[in-house]
């Protein structure tokens, strides 16, 4: 799909990247991820999509890693894996707030669209925590930073040099090789030595050309593994794990943050300072954690079985891993096109067409969520507004129903033009973090919250995607996300808390948010204990 005149076009326009590109037919998408892991480096990941989504992305070695904390960060670069005399990797220390940090690590490497390319074709993958906002508010520091002290980062990303990425819609498979310019330019430079420098770019092309043959070779061995468990398998064991947890508040074995009376008195809590007129809406979560008998991967493998989600992903850092099916984006920047789509307003399924009917009926005709929803969809449109062109916010879908495992949700889109000299990093620290995971007003409830929560979020309501070598992204809201570290698996949920909300349906909304996240704890630990197999890949 990119031609070598294309490039020196792009050369000569200054870009940094140059984007190689090449399409195959997709001939089956692979069931498992689990020999693409095995492959991988440390850094990998996969995004995709589990509600008619069109796009999978895969990238299985980072050519650079960002981690920070606070004003800290560390950057990690990885010696090209084709140099003929590889060394190990070369560490940096920067400091700075984490949007200069990520913006002045990204900016040096700017690549061209593909015309007629996916919408991401290369550039960083990763996660904000939550804790990030302390970089974009003022906010009091009284909750436990447990995570913190087993080393969690507030965010970490992975620059990418090859990607594979699936269109579904067009049933495609691309291999892409995001190429430095700088390597282009030291062929030319040893061409022009050796009496050929109009040769140099080519064969920068010719090498582009051949990562991306090896790429779709392994490609083609990905499409043939098959997942580890036959269908009817399957099908007992997520069974199992539905008749095990029916009628149960957790998964066995874990803790909780918050025990059911404190939980409650927090709920209380907020409807005080909600009668004193400080806030109207506050999300509460709770979050619960133990040892995990199965490996991230294999949990993932679950999660994309039993809770298809339209933000799915899982990102491995050799630290740690995030394992995500969430249903919500905080927010997509495509060529100077915002979007949003806030959820609020839940309901658990039925256990019959009938009972699911009389749900969603309830949801859509309860003034209370109807209420709640409408208020979050306005502070989204604030918060795009302030990085939207004047005049273009709109919400053109308001209160649908969307169904997923467990629950079904109230959702909306908002969309809106990005205004004029703003980019991706203006638009993150103007919606960061989401307001349907925070409350309205957004500033002070977030301080109310780390008032009431025990334990600092971490991941949990950040956000997880990519930003590309152009200036665009993908950014969901780190719910329904498994954290694994040291082989402890932490899941937060939470609930929108009003002024007559009920303390009692509160925590239980909460539960039943995470049972999709436990169900694949479940389902991962009790395959891995008959196969023998618990041990990460």
């Amino acid at each position: 799909m990119t031609s070598l005149a294309q490039w020196t076009e792009w050369r000569e326009q200054g870009y940094t990247r140059l984007p190689y590109l090449r399409r195959d037919t997709l001939q089956k998408l692979p069931e498992s991820w689990l020999r693409a892991w095995s492959e991988a480096s440390p850094y990998a990941f996969v995004l995709e999509s589990g509600k008619e989504g069109r796009y999978t992305f895969l990238g299985l070695e980072a050519e650079s890693v960002l981690q920070g904390r606070g004003e800290a960060a560390r950057i990690t670069d990885f010696a090209d894996r084709l140099d003929p005399e590889p060394v190990g990797p070369a560490e940096q220390a920067v400091q700075g707030a984490p949007l200069d940090v990520i913006r002045a690590w990204m900016e040096p490497h700017r690549a061209p669209r593909v015309p007629g390319g996916p919408k991401f074709c290369g550039g960083a993958v990763g996660f904000l925590a939550y804790d990030v906002a302390r970089s974009l508010e003022r906010l009091p520091a009284l909750a436990e930073d447990d995570l913190a002290q087993g080393g969690l980062p507030d965010y970490a990303f992975m620059r990418l040099r090859q990607l594979w990425i699936v269109d579904h819609q067009e049933q495609a498979v691309y291999v892409s090789v995001c190429l430095p310019a700088a390597e282009s330019e030291a062929s030319a430079e040893a061409g022009a030595q050796a009496g050929g420098a109009g040769r140099s770019l080519a064969s920068a092309y010719a090498q582009a050309e051949r990562e991306a043959e090896r790429m779709l070779r392994r490609w083609r061995e990905f499409e043939r593994e098959a997942l580890p468990w036959d269908a009817k398998r399957r099908i007992e064991i997520a069974a199992e794990a539905e008749r095990h947890m029916d009628g149960r508040s957790d998964v066995d074995g874990f803790e909780a943050s918050f025990a059911q009376e404190a939980f409650q008195q927090a709920v209380r809590r907020v409807q005080e300072y909600i009668r004193s007129g400080d806030v109207f809406q506050i999300n509460l979560s709770l979050r619960k954690q133990r040892k995990l008998k199965a490996s991230p991967e294999q949990v993932y493998e679950w999660m994309r079985l039993v809770n298809p989600s339209p933000y799915m992903g899982l990102l491995r850092f050799l630290e740690f891993q995030l394992v995500s099916g969430s249903p919500e984006l905080l927010v997509r920047l495509e060529d100077g096109r915002l979007a949003a789509r806030p959820i609020a307003g839940t309901r658990r399924r039925g256990s019959t067409p009938e009972e699911d009917l009389r749900m969603a009926e309830e949801l859509a005709g309860s003034e209370k969520e109807r209420a709640e929803h409408i208020m979050l969809v306005d502070l989204q449109r604030n918060d795009l507004g302030r990085v939207a062109a004047y005049g273009s916010v709109h919400v053109p879908e308001l209160m649908t129903i969307e169904r997923y495992a467990h629950v079904m949700h109230l959702v909306s889109q908002v969309e809106a033009d990005l205004a004029p000299g703003k980019t991706a990093y203006d638009v993150i620290a103007g919606v960061f973090p989401g307001g349907t995971i925070t409350g309205a007003p957004k500033v002070r409830t977030m301080q109310i919250v780390e008032e009431l929560e025990p334990v600092r979020r971490g991941p949990y309501t950040g956000s997880m995607g990519w930003i590309d070598y152009g200036g665009n992204m993908e950014l969901n809201i780190i719910i329904r996300t498994l954290v694994v570290q040291n082989g402890v698996g932490h899941m937060q949920a939470g609930a929108g808390i009003v002024i007559d909300s009920d303390p009692y349906r509160e925590y239980r909304e909460s539960h039943n948010k995470a049972r999709s996240v436990g169900r694949a704890v479940w389902c991962a630990e009790r395959a891995a204990a008959e196969d023998g197999k618990g041990e990460s890949h």
